[in-house]
């Protein structure tokens, strides 16, 4: 029980810092080039970055529920 929520409290931490460090990263390489618009693909990058490690999270944590409620209940097979 105590794993599932500290399961669930990295995820939104996950999508901060990745949202955060694709600004970094797009604001560091638009001071190096002297450019403007890598900032916005770069958010753009952190922020599928971090739906898509929600997703694979969701995803870890359904197969876990769905192996579990295979092998206790029986009474779908009847």
């Amino acid at each position: 029980m105590l794993r599932q929520v500290f399961e669930a409290s990295t995820v939104g931490i996950q999508l901060v810092v990745s949202t955060f460090a694709g600004l970094a990263i797009g604001y560091g390489l638009d001071k190096l080039f002297g450019t403007s618009f890598l900032k916005f693909i770069f958010l753009a990058f952190g922020i599928v970055a971090g739906f898509w490690e929600i997703f694979k999270v969701v995803k870890k944590q359904e197969e876990k529920d769905s192996g579990r409620t295979d092998s206790t209940d029986d009474s779908k097979d009847h």
